[in-house]
């Protein structure tokens, strides 16, 4: 079984990893997955075709987003000693510390970095916790678990927009929409 490994998701499972790791002393495999779905949406939100992204999400039975093409790009990384599973959690190693380093410096790859730099630096800015509650939270995700929903999970940023707008943020700054989006679904979260 030598299923071809989806080049974009191959490069964001080791980005999204790497600044994981760097934030917390491990990751979930399933947190990788929540950050490229929120990096869709960065990239969606700056006026991106959803279909450049290359690979679409579904929502799991734990009611993270879930992508097969993802998946496949971390199983690969384990397999190939990139990433080391630990009890609960994963860490990536140094050689998938070098890999994200050589491939990163791709132009592509330096496009979607900047999404998944954005959707990652909030757990920075907003406790990681509170950042996987305020995603878990987004309401694309919500009505595709509400519905049992097994086709693609649907993009709006109308209401991203609307928030951005209101702040005048710039719109090639992407670490202002997403932390008022984070900051956006703790507060409706929490009237619900």
């Amino acid at each position: 079984m030598n299923r071809q490994i989806l080049p974009e998701a191959y490069f964001d499972s080791l980005s999204i990893a790497h600044k994981l790791d760097n934030f917390l002393d491990g990751f979930e495999q399933r947190e990788i997955h929540l950050f490229a779905y929120f990096s869709a949406i960065l990239f969606y939100y700056n006026g991106n075709p959803v279909n450049d992204w290359k690979y679409k999400f579904i929502i799991g039975k734990d009611k993270y987003p879930h992508s097969k093409e993802l998946d496949d790009a971390i199983n690969k990384n384990i397999l190939s000693g990139y990433f080391e599973e630990t009890s609960n959690f994963m860490i990536i190693t140094g050689r998938g510390t070098d890999e994200y380093n050589k491939f990163k410096v791709f132009g592509s790859n330096k496009k979607r970095e900047k999404y998944i730099d954005a959707a990652c630096s909030t757990s920075v800015l907003i406790p990681y916790k509170e950042t996987i509650k305020a995603l878990l939270n987004d309401p694309n995700i919500i009505k595709a678990s509400q519905i049992n929903n097994q086709d693609w999970i649907a993009y709006s940023n109308n209401k991203l927009k609307e928030i951005t707008n209101a702040l005048g943020a710039p719109a090639d700054e992407l670490l202002i929409p997403a932390v008022s989006w984070i900051e956006y679904l703790l507060k409706n979260e929490l009237k619900d």
